[in-house]
């Protein structure tokens, strides 16, 4: 009998266990537990909670999970702490010097066959001159560089420091990574790298059982958008159209999901708008439970990024079979089919989302449509038992003593 092929992750964070959002969480959580379902040995190395963090998830129950601290000694943090951007900076090589030298010591342990990490954090950099590591995958979410840029920023040194760690790590890996052909497209352009040098796999989720979706009904809309209140995300694009939409349509409701910065979104629309105050409801962060409600409950979801990867959320509202509305920009139309499972509009372009919003408000039939084809899709592409397969056969082409 072969034995089980041993995969490590390396993850900068895993939700469930120390974080209560992100993409990157989403996806090391997903994929360890759909590993574990095809009979693989998988371990997690992560950060260590926060004090006062819940409870793992039930799901990784089961999963062995090695957690790493990284606090600084106390003469560096001092030294550090005279230039706030410095401190950050050290901060975070130290946490990639804690970060590869646990997972060369859980490799010592375990011998891996390969270890998939993201090249967010480049966690895995200090393991890269090691003798006896591991084969490593490397997972390029949205890059450093995208974070600044597409955020209107301008990189300072310390960006600049962690887009060079993050090049380093991609280009020393076995192989590399993405989940759309549309962001592959865009970090080889960046970095000059061959696209048949890198797999595309996409993200995979948990599908709530078909008896939890409800039907769609005609009823006053309500829209959903989940995600931070920053420029990438186009929050500023969804609250200009909000008051033209309900000027048309006043008994539309909307629910703004995500971490709101010291509520300066919120505060700043109402002040502008503060009839509309009991259309639109801010959220603020939610947890697995309360998002999961939030996504069932919800007619359509709206996310007008200027840019994404991926798009995780796009995936967690279509497998509720709702009906999608984001932007032609980065992966984004890798993951929504325009016109079958959603509807996308130029990136920034109030006026076209604005309609695109009064369409599928209108229009339940739409809505019906659409939210079908999703859940279908979702079933089709991005289920976590697809994710694991295409993942381990990455594996197996990278380490070929992978089981």
């Amino acid at each position: 009998m072969s034995r089980a092929p041993r995969i490590g992750l390396l993850a900068s964070s895993l939700r469930g266990y120390n974080t209560l959002d992100g993409g990157i969480g989403a996806h090391f959580a997903d994929l360890a537990v759909a590993l574990a379902a095809e009979g693989v040995a998988v371990t997690v190395i992560t950060p260590s909670p926060e004090l006062g963090a819940t409870a793992r998830e039930a799901d990784l129950a089961g999963i062995d999970i090695v957690p790493f601290s990284f606090p600084l000694p106390r003469w560096l943090d001092r030294l550090a702490g005279l230039r706030w951007r410095l401190h950050t900076a050290v901060s975070r090589r130290w946490k990639i010097r804690a970060a590869s030298t646990e997972l060369l010591a859980a490799h010592r342990l375990r011998s891996f066959d390969c270890v998939e990490t993201s090249s967010t954090g480049a966690l895995a950099l200090g393991a890269l001159a090691a003798r006896d590591r591991p084969p490593l995958v490397v997972r390029v979410s949205t890059t450093a560089d995208q974070l600044v840029s597409h955020n209107g920023g301008q990189p300072g040194w310390h960006d600049r420091l962690e887009q060079a760690w993050e090049l380093r790590l991609v280009r020393g890996a076995e192989r590399v990574i993405t989940h759309t052909p549309g962001h592959r497209d865009e970090i080889c352009a960046r970095w000059g790298l061959e696209p048949a040098t890198v797999a595309v796999v996409p993200h995979g989720i948990a599908l709530p059982p078909a008896h939890e979706v409800p039907p769609p009904v005609a009823r006053p809309v309500r829209f959903l958008f989940v995600g931070r209140f920053e420029h990438r995300k186009g929050i500023d694009v969804l609250l200009a159209a909000i008051p033209q939409v309900l000027a048309a349509e006043p008994d539309v409701h909307f629910t703004l999901a995500g971490l709101d910065t010291g509520n300066r979104g919120r505060d700043v629309f109402l002040s502008q708008n503060p009839r509309l105050r009991e259309h639109v409801d801010f959220a603020g962060r939610l947890d697995a439970t309360a998002l999961r409600a939030a996504y069932r409950s919800c007619d359509v979801f709206v996310a007008p990024s200027r840019y994404e990867s991926f798009g995780l959320t796009y995936v967690e509202a279509m497998a509720w079979a709702k009906p999608v509305l984001g932007c032609r920009a980065g992966g984004v139309p890798d993951v929504v089919i325009d016109e079958t499972t959603g509807l996308l509009v130029p990136p920034g372009d109030t006026p076209a989302l604005t309609a695109a919003l009064l369409r599928l408000a209108r229009d339940p039939a739409l809505r019906a449509r659409l939210g079908s084809a999703a859940r279908a899709d979702v079933d089709a592409r991005f289920s976590r038992q697809t994710l694991a397969r295409a993942s381990l056969a990455v594996y197996r082409a990278t380490s070929p003593a992978t089981p």
